[in-house]
């Protein structure tokens, strides 16, 4: 709760605030902090301690990631797509990893053997500021202009976000319960999920590059609707078949979030680090709330009725896709550029 709370809910905030302000260290601070936090984990002599921790790493997330999405959507603008895929796919690298970098230094060193990681979070602080990535965002050739948000789009796509959120992480949570409650072991359970986690970057960066020659729409629609049909198709096959229907798709519901991003990030050009904060914060939030709703289907119904009900919430994300506009923001007028020469 501590880290939904400083991580999700914080996220807006801290987005709205860079907005206004445009501070220009918030970005290095923020992983400064989440590095902290982490890394120090094993040396909690408390409880209080630990949640301490826990939450300076969760407010240096929260603090990190808007300026992070708003530096990545203005350093480009044809390739938007495919950059934002670049840097969530990276995001999902270090979630893939993490637990087995954590697992190998707590079993070698114990838990305190996780502030060796430290020096290495705080050297990429160093280099981004070196880099000044933030700076070169504010050219003096360039005008800065506020274009009001398009609340209505916003709206569907904020709808579409809680909908594959509630779909996405249910079967993160319980994808591994799931084959253990089949008989594998929880070596094989939990390896099986990390593969799916890891086609699923692998989606993410298929699907940026490619909505950046198709346009957004189309890879939202198709990504949503194509892995709902691919997890029932696990869900109704066995062996060799059921894998690979499974890995597919990961690749698939993942290819429509950095998509969608980009998209939320275009909708309110000048609002970029609220936005993008948000729909973060939302997609988060929102599925760690469903994984309760679905622990308790699972319960009543079992683990394939509950993943057979849960995956139609992506179905419903597919088809409110379909109402997003056509063509690009740009040409279809929802979206002015917002830095003129």
């Amino acid at each position: 709760m501590v880290l939904n709370v400083t991580s999700s809910v914080m996220q807006p905030v801290f987005g709205h605030w860079f907005d206004r302000t445009h501070v220009t260290w918030l970005l290095e601070a923020g992983l400064a902090l989440n590095c902290v936090g982490m890394s120090l984990l094993g040396f909690s002599s408390s409880y209080v301690l630990l949640l301490l921790f826990v939450g300076t790493a969760g407010l240096g997330s929260a603090s990190f990631h808007p300026p992070a999405f708003s530096a990545v959507v203005k350093s480009s603008s044809s390739s938007r797509g495919k950059d934002m895929g670049i840097f969530l796919s990276a995001g999902n690298t270090g979630f893939f990893l993490g637990p087995f970098v954590a697992g190998a230094l707590g079993t070698a060193l114990g838990l305190r053997g996780m502030v060796v990681l430290l020096p290495l979070g705080l050297l990429v602080v160093v280099i981004l500021l070196k880099t000044n990535v933030r700076s070169k965002e504010s050219e003096p050739a360039t005008v800065q202009r506020h274009y009001p948000a398009n609340k209505r789009l916003l709206s569907i796509l904020a709808s579409i976000t809680a909908f594959s959120s509630i779909t996405v992480q249910s079967i993160v949570t319980f994808l591994p319960l799931y084959f253990v409650a089949r008989g594998e072991s929880l070596l094989i359970a939990t390896l099986i999920a990390s593969i799916w986690l890891g086609v699923g970057v692998l989606g993410q960066l298929g699907g940026g590059y490619f909505s950046d020659r198709v346009g957004r729409r189309p890879i939202i629609v198709a990504s949503l609707l194509l892995g709902a049909v691919l997890f029932y198709g696990f869900l109704l096959t066995n062996g060799f078949v059921s894998l690979i229907l499974l890995a597919l798709s990961g690749g698939a519901l993942y290819a429509s979030w950095s998509v969608i991003v980009v998209m939320s990030s275009e909708a309110a050009p000048s609002n970029v680090g609220a936005v993008s904060g948000l729909m973060l914060g939302f997609y988060i939030g929102i599925g760690g709330v469903a994984a309760l709703g679905f622990g308790a289907v699972a319960d009543i119904l079992g683990l394939s009725a509950a993943f057979s009900i849960f995956t139609g919430f992506a179905l419903v994300a597919g088809f409110l896709a379909l109402f997003l506009p056509r063509t690009s923001l740009k040409d279809s007028g929802f979206l002015r550029l917002h830095v003129d020469p």
